[in-house]
């Protein structure tokens, strides 16, 4: 029997080597998933390829099943994967693990059934009678089961042909997938109240009506019960009672697809910077190879134009494509543009779908029967078909950067997926990271440059608020609307024009506080105060998520002295209403993404105009369009100044050009408001001057001063325990391993010391930063010291982007 290397998703130094059986002889290719026993466990692996003949004394264990007919992961990928386990020094089992879609329903598991056509079919021989055979004995069944019973490597192939000639039908584990119709629901007349008062006391139904209110559309049942969590029995009894009206629709490609109808508009007429730019990445693409350019432009230049029409001329050429955003949130925007211009070829892949949604795109994708790809950064690992042009918009985000194992950045893994496909990698980006600079002027990308803004509108005026001369609002934390903002608030207002704030902290206030004992109803797990919701009158902690009901009085004394400290994005929308009484607010940031209708509900009543005035979290700064909205403020510039992280002035600096972005896209005139107690500070003039060269010196001599990168790399390990004692004495005795090793000659080894947030989730955390010229040598010095598996209290991350 021959021998194939098995990942299993599972923190394994390396592959696993299991023989193939007899009956399975002829399925088994690299890519494909089989299953296979490990221990006393049955799991699921991926083949990755020939294995070499084991020592003698170990006994190899045969391969149970093989669960697809072709491989779910091309050779390229499975590459990319390998890469990703070596450089970020992750199991490559969970590395598979994260590629795949985690429903991805396995061949083998598909349900098979004779048509009308194929039970009356003329008698046929050899292996299509032995098929027809036993689906007329045993029924329909599944085509592992119907494997298993007839054992030939031919099946698969069979079994196309059989319905390519509709004599049979394949049909998924889950139901009915691949029907053509589907049901769909819209919300009958009247007010949301009587609507409301008609589903009685049913909270599943009353949320669902409110979902369908805030959308503001139909939905199909399936998507109704993916937002919501509710049964498709309340969906059928809200229907019973009047409340909704059923219909039956065309199935939709994705969840997405209300968000992608086309639109005519007249085509867009190229600046001589856009046309530029975009004719020398079409150069690469026809000349064939891999190329890396960063697109960098001011907010508002039309850089999704130009790789769109870049996507455009790769489509043309039958070549594929894949297009990146930060965040899920993103993903509706470029989608919409994508399908205008794109049609079916269009496929979305991002966790908000369904697994029935996820698993039909990847398949598109696979067969090749769409050709481009919009996701966030896990649609990095998408079977695109000859990759040719791979986009990453706001490549500066750390939102590519992913926070468990495997730890590794979308933008980086793009370029090396670019390069190993022959592709041209296209970084986008009105700020690009320091990292992407660096290596513009090193030659490792080539800079392109848009200089101007589309249409009539320029870059938006800077208003600067010095905080430390108002006089109202002087409390620790708190928020302030100053004379000039409320100056400016009233002068947009009253024009009929739309307003964007910005608070970096949601819930209402960062600190519940008894002014009569001091106590701030910290999170027993994190030591950490918890942050007061008053929407939902519960304290949160936003690293654990433990929660508990808002006091009456204090716990501690019993005193009625309770006193909401600082503020976030809830009480800077009251402050707002109080301001501006009767003016159309919404709240934009995560705790209003989770519920019924999320982001995109928002954004939609924002962009038809409903609400004039969106207040948010940095989710409001990034990549969205609104032509009315004429004036941006940012409550308070120094969130991220004090943060001990290296790059908390790129971030600063980030945010505030983004969200000064958002105002003057259309033929108004913006304006930006920045409230700062540090009005001196490079990164605020920065951005209010709109002077990215002066950010760039300084930030640069900043970072090569103190051997940060992109002059340095960095591996960051972290220690957690929930005994303190002994967590600092495993990084202790880590510090002393790492030093004394061969390979630390050159690496410099800051700590140990804790970690700035000390306790989190019942656990000490300690941590050790490792900095050297060379990431070779960091990986292998951590490699020597720290062999595989190393458990998952000691967190390995390479080019860390979260030092707290």
């Amino acid at each position: 029997m021959s021998l194939v290397e098995v990942a299993v998703p599972l923190p394994l130094p390396g592959a696993l080597t299991y023989a193939i059986p007899p009956e399975l002889s002829g399925l088994v290719a690299a890519g494909v998933r089989v299953g296979v026993a490990v221990g006393p466990k049955r799991v699921t692996g991926v083949v990755l390829g020939p294995a070499g003949a084991p020592p003698p004394e170990v006994t190899v264990r045969p391969l149970l099943e093989v669960l697809d007919a072709e491989p779910v992961l091309p050779r390229q990928l499975l590459e990319l994967a390998r890469f990703t386990a070596d450089y970020y020094l992750a199991p490559i089992g969970e590395v598979l693990r994260a590629m795949l879609p985690p429903d991805l329903e396995p061949w083998g598991r598909q349900r098979v059934r004779l048509t009308d056509r194929g039970a009356l079919a003329p008698p046929r021989q050899g292996l299509s009678r032995r098929v027809v055979d036993a689906l007329h004995q045993h029924g329909p069944m599944r085509v592992a089961e119907l494997h298993a019973l007839l054992g030939s490597a031919e099946l698969p192939r069979e079994l196309a042909a059989m319905r390519q000639r509709g004599e049979l039908a394949l049909e998924g584990g889950r139901g009915r997938q691949g029907s053509r119709y589907e049901a769909a629901y819209e919300l009958a007349g009247g007010e949301l109240d009587e609507l409301l008062a008609r589903c009685g006391r049913s909270r599943p139904g009353r949320e669902a009506v409110r979902w369908l209110h805030a959308v503001g559309r139909p939905a199909t049942q399936e998507e109704v019960l993916h937002q919501v969590g509710c049964s498709a029995a309340v969906v059928r009894r809200l229907a019973r009672l009047g409340v909704l009206r059923p219909f039956t629709q065309v199935r939709s490609l994705s969840l997405d697809a209300h968000l992608l109808g086309r639109r005519q508009r007249p085509p867009l007429v190229l600046r001589s910077d856009q046309e530029a730019a975009l004719a020398t990445v079409q150069e690469a693409l026809a000349a064939g190879g891999y190329a890396g350019y960063l697109l960098a432009g001011m907010t508002g230049s039309g850089k999704t134009e130009v790789y769109l029409r870049a996507a455009a001329a790769a489509l043309e050429a039958g070549h594929g494509v894949l297009l990146l955003v930060p965040e899920i949130a993103l993903v509706p925007a470029l989608a919409r543009e994508a399908r205008e211009r794109f049609g079916e070829r269009l496929a979305v892949l991002h966790s908000g779908l369904g697994s029935a949604e996820r698993q039909q795109e990847w398949e598109r994708l696979r067969s090749g029967t769409a050709r481009i790809v919009v996701g966030p950064r896990s649609a990095l690992f998408a079977p695109v078909l000859d990759l040719r042009l791979v986009v990453v918009d706001e490549e500066q985000d750390p939102a590519y950067k992913q926070d468990s194992t495997p730890r590794y950045h979308g933008r980086d893994l793009a370029l090396v997926r670019a390069r190993a496909a022959g592709a041209v990698a296209l970084l986008v980006s009105a700020t690009p990271s320091l990292e992407s600079r660096h290596n513009a002027a090193h030659g490792k990308l080539t800079a392109l440059s848009l200089v101007h803004r589309v249409g009539k509108g320029g870059l938006p005026t800077g208003v600067l608020v010095d905080l430390r001369r108002e006089k109202e609002g002087r409390r620790p934390g708190e928020v302030t609307f100053s004379a000039p903002l409320r100056e400016e608030l009233a002068g947009a207002l009253g024009s009929g024009e739309q307003v964007v704030l910005l608070r970096n902290r949601r819930g209402y206030a960062p600190l519940l506080l008894c002014r009569a004992c001091g106590e701030d109803h910290r999170c027993e797990a994190c030591g950490l105060p918890r942050t007061y919701h008053r929407r939902t009158a519960e304290l949160l902690c936003h690293y654990c998520g433990a929660t508990r009901p808002v006091p009456t009085a204090c716990p501690a004394c019993g005193e009625e002295a309770l006193e909401a400290v600082g503020a976030g994005t809830e009480r800077v929308e009251e402050r707002f209403a109080e301001l501006f009484p009767g003016v159309p607010v919404a709240t934009l940031d995560r705790d209003a993404a989770r519920r019924p209708g999320g982001a995109a509900a928002i954004l939609e009543r924002f962009a038809r105009g409903d609400v004039q005035v969106l207040v948010g979290t940095q989710m409001v700064s990034k990549g969205h369009h609104f032509p009315r909205v004429a004036l941006a403020a940012v409550l308070a510039a120094d969130t991220y100044l004090g943060f001990p992280d290296f790059r908390a002035v790129e971030r600063t600096y980030t945010l505030l050009t983004q969200l000064a972005g958002r105002a003057g896209r259309g033929d108004r005139p913006g304006r930006v408001v920045i409230q700062t107690y540090h009005p001196e500070h490079y990164a605020i003039r920065a951005a209010l001057d709109h002077d990215d060269r002066l950010f760039a010196e300084e930030e640069t001599r900043f970072r090569r001063i103190f051997h940060y990168p992109p002059f340095t790399r960095v591996v960051h390990l972290l220690v957690r325990d929930r005994r303190r004692e002994r967590g600092e004495e495993r990084i202790r005795q880590l510090a002393q391993r790492l030093g004394h090793h061969p390979l630390a000659r050159g690496v410099r080894v800051l700590g140990p010391a804790a970690a700035p947030l000390e306790r989190l989730r019942g656990k000490w955390r300690f941590q050790l930063l490792l900095r050297a010229t060379s990431g070779r040598r960091l990986r292998e010095l951590v490699a020597a010291v720290i062999p595989q598996p190393h458990g998952a209290e000691l967190v390995v991350d390479v080019d860390p982007y979260d030092l707290l």
